[in-house]
């Protein structure tokens, strides 16, 4: 903070320290104007964001209680990630003027950024209280809410905020969050009209919104295990389920086995009067796109193989006549897409070749997603290692059978920096400056299918990134995504991390996501990977937790069969008894995941061809063993946070992993995704001979 005068007095000061003092308040604000339009570097950004504080700081002294200068002044801090500085500020900004909403809405923000969710809320309520219309603290409140652990409150707020402000994709993201945690419990019509205008959203990961739908849905067909008390036209001509089914996730056992009795019915009746009758067109393309999106999950009956076969002969007999068009078999093709994909096909291809102007438009959505399949499998990438030579890797086959996941939509996100973003995630950790300059060097080793590479690609402002896999199916999935989504940051590459050599480019940052838990030689990959980062970069990494992976270890102790992934019939049907399961402890940790309901997914959660777990005093050794320097748990959950204090008393240090230790054991499922953390590369200096 500058040195600067000590402040004069209310009865000192004259008509030329007012005019110095209102011109400096009037320049700070011009500049800090321009400091935060979009569209500017960070280097500038943060330059003129200085220079606004200079001006403050100098409008302070002279007038010390300007309320205005004092905001500006914690609005700028907290710009700069030093919210604690920031807080002092607008506390006294709040002692000079307490019925001030635009004051409140800055404490509010500052309260976020030091996980203070109690005073944010009430300062954005305040907000709301004096200035209902200058700001936007009804929607932060909303926030606070989501982030304070209070999801119901909170999605009332998203609700009533969408009905005028529905058009905000901030908003819209926030509202997803919230909803992804939620169910219903009773039929609300007036809930089902919202969700049925949430669906209809635009280029949002509209799965978070699968709980929510599948619970309402369930609610109002009363489904129960004998049955509905709705008949085949209702179901059959729901918008809420036909949306569901083609834009979203059904997270239900009941709904899964309503879904199987409705195919198997318009099977049924298509196969004996000859054709797909026009009342069960919309229902049968809702099933064959959710089909398309979760990988085909649900089994068939013996009787149900026997048809689709029959039915694969005639559409591959009638594509190869002369005169035959999509418009001609497109009942044919419909019936098929509610079990299988048309890859299956033998006359596939030749069906693709036919022109967009000849599809109809009941089938015309399902062939495009077709001829993105097509087209992503003729992806070819540069390979950094040996891969052709590798042979039996049950892992990389894996993911060339089951690439993971299959996404649709990012979550929406703020465009940030890096290093402002972990400023804010590790405040007591001295970023290194070159964390908070562009043209970033990053890494994403074991990047999947894409989707968090390219969210860093498209978030973080103005980063190089080199996303890197093991498999050809998954990088050209990630590929095509990327180019669906216009990233040009971003550079796919094909690498076994065991065998990852130097790169003669040393990246700012390294994030191996969900990665190492699934390779036997993690050290290797692990000491790969650092040769390739700058001494005091940073690396995050996920991994599985021991203990709460508890429930998947018995899933698998219980279901164990050899040869699992070469029988996908045989998941299906694992999959089906688990639902049904009730010897399976804590099993909601796995129904619950959005990946049980993919077949990739489940295969990733359940049945993976190697996987091992970690305790933290095991990341503590992690650490120790490649010279890293533990930053901490990133994106901690508000209860978990809460109860390690709890456990361990207010002033509990975060970043000891013994404390993490004891606290896992009293609350075992405190990390059913992953471990997320962040370490320092920190190698000891070479001795010159």
């Amino acid at each position: 903070m500058p040195t600067i005068a000590k402040p004069i007095s209310k009865k000192q000061l004259d008509s030329q320290s007012i005019d110095a003092f209102f011109k400096l308040k009037s320049q700070a604000y011009a500049v800090y104007q321009t400091a935060t339009e979009q569209g500017q570097s960070f280097d500038k950004f943060t330059r003129q964001l200085k220079t606004a504080l200079g001006l403050l700081q100098n409008a302070h002294a002279i007038k010390s209680d300007d309320g205005d200068v004092l905001n500006l002044i914690a609005r700028t801090l907290l710009d700069l990630a030093r919210p604690k500085e920031a807080k002092a500020y607008i506390q006294q900004a709040l002692a000079e003027n307490p019925k001030n909403g635009g004051y409140y809405y800055s404490a509010g923000h500052i309260a976020l950024a030091l996980n203070d969710y109690e005073w944010a809320e009430s300062a954005f309520r305040q907000a709301i209280a004096f200035a209902p219309k200058e700001t936007r603290a009804d929607v932060s409140l909303a926030y606070t809410l989501s982030q304070a652990g209070k999801p119901v409150e909170a999605f009332k707020h998203y609700r009533e905020l969408a009905k005028t402000q529905g058009h905000d994709v901030h908003l819209r993201a926030r509202l997803l969050d919230c909803a992804s945690n939620l169910i219903a419990d009773f039929y609300d019509p007036e809930l089902e009209q919202d969700l049925l205008s949430y669906l209809q959203w635009k280029d949002m990961n509209l799965n978070k919104l699968g709980s929510l739908c599948s619970s309402l849905l369930v609610t109002k067909f009363q489904l129960t295990d004998s049955g509905s008390a709705a008949q085949f036209d209702e179901l059959a001509q729901c918008p809420l389920f036909l949306a569901t089914l083609q834009n979203s996730l059904i997270k239900n056992g009941l709904l899964e086995k309503l879904i199987m009795a409705l195919r198997h019915e318009i099977l049924g009746h298509s196969t004996t009067s000859g054709q797909l009758s026009q009342s069960n067109i919309a229902m049968c393309n809702a099933i064959a796109i959710y089909g398309l999106r979760n990988e085909y999950m649900l089994p068939k009956t013996n009787g149900e193989k026997h048809m689709v076969s029959t039915i694969k002969t005639i559409l591959d007999q009638s594509i190869v006549q002369t005169g035959c068009t999509p418009l001609d078999i497109s009942g044919a093709l419909l019936l098929l897409s509610m079990y299988e994909s048309w890859q299956g096909l033998a006359q596939f291809e030749t069906l693709m070749a036919f022109n967009d102007d000849s599809w109809p438009d009941m089938t015309y959505t399902i062939k495009n997603i077709h001829k993105e399949i097509l087209v992503s499998s003729q992806q070819r990438f540069e390979t950094l290692t040996p891969i052709s030579e590798i042979k039996n890797h049950a892992v990389k086959a894996q993911y060339e059978q089951f690439p993971y996941p299959r996404w649709q939509n990012l979550d929406f996100k703020n465009t940030t920096n890096y290093g402002v973003a972990l400023q804010h995630e590790y405040p007591n950790f001295a970023v290194p400056k070159n964390l908070f300059k562009e043209n970033l060097n990053i890494l994403i080793a074991g990047c999947g299918t894409g989707r968090h590479a390219i969210t860093v690609a498209k978030y973080f402002s103005k980063v190089n990134v080199t996303a890197i896999d093991i498999s050809a199916k998954s990088l050209a999935y990630a590929k095509q995504k990327s180019t669906e989504f216009d990233i040009e940051n971003i550079n796919f590459k094909m690498a076994d991390l065991t065998k990852l050599p130097d790169l003669k480019q040393r990246y700012d940052i390294i994030e191996c996501s969900g990665v190492l838990h699934h390779i036997r030689h993690y050290k290797k990959a692990l000491q790969n990977l650092l040769v390739n980062l700058k001494p005091k970069g940073l690396i995050k990494i996920s991994l599985y937790s021991e203990r709460a992976r508890y429930s998947v270890n018995q899933v698998r102790e219980i279901f164990k069969e050899d040869g699992l992934l070469n029988n996908e019939h045989k998941i299906q049907v694992i999959r089906h008894a688990i639902m049904q399961a009730d010897n399976i402890e804590n099993k909601t940790s796995i129904t619950d995941s959005d990946d049980f309901y993919s077949m990739s997914g489940t295969v990733d959660l359940l049945f993976h061809e190697f996987e091992r777990q970690f305790t933290p005093l095991e990341l503590k050794k992690l650490c120790d063993d490649h010279q890293l320097i533990w930053l901490g748990f990133s994106n901690i959950p508000y209860k978990t946070r809460n109860d390690f204090f709890a456990l361990h008393g207010k002033n509990a240090n975060l970043q000891d992993l013994k404390k993490w230790e004891e606290f896992e054991i009293v609350y075992p499922n405190s990390f059913p995704q992953m471990y997320q953390f962040y370490c320092q590369y920190s190698p000891k200096p070479r001795l010159n001979r």
